[in-house]
C-alpha cells in the first residue's frame, strides 16, 4: 500500500470551517460598549440534540458572535464575544434540560 495518494488527498481536501455565530465580529464591534470574550464547554447530553444549531440561533437573536463545535469527549465547546450584557444573556438563555 502506497501512502502517497492518501497524503495527496489530505492536502487537496478543503478544510471545513468552524461554524461562526452571529453576523461577524464587525457587527459586535459597532457598539461603543466594552466587549468581552468567554470560552465555554458544555457537558451532558449535548451532541445529537441540535445544541450547536440552537446556540447559533440564540447568538443571532441576541447579537453576539463566536464559534461552537463538538469535541471528541462528547462535549460542546465554543467562544462567545460581544458586549458584556449580551454575552451574559447567552448564558441565561440556555435551557435547563435537553
Amino acid at each position: 500500500m502506497c501512502p502517497l495518494p492518501l497524503a495527496a488527498a489530505a492536502v487537496a481536501a478543503p478544510r471545513a470551517p468552524l461554524r461562526l455565530l452571529g453576523r461577524g465580529l464587525a457587527a459586535a464591534m459597532s457598539t461603543a460598549r466594552p466587549l468581552i470574550s468567554v470560552d465555554y464547554e458544555v457537558f451532558g447530553e449535548v451532541q445529537g440534540v441540535c445544541f450547536r444549531m440552537y446556540t447559533e440561533g440564540e447568538a443571532k437573536k441576541i447579537g453576539v458572535v463566536g464559534w461552537v463545535k463538538n469535541t471528541s469527549k462528547g462535549t460542546v465547546t465554543g467562544q462567545v464575544q460581544g458586549p458584556e450584557d449580551k454575552v451574559n444573556s447567552m448564558n441565561s438563555s440556555a435551557p435547563d434540560t435537553w
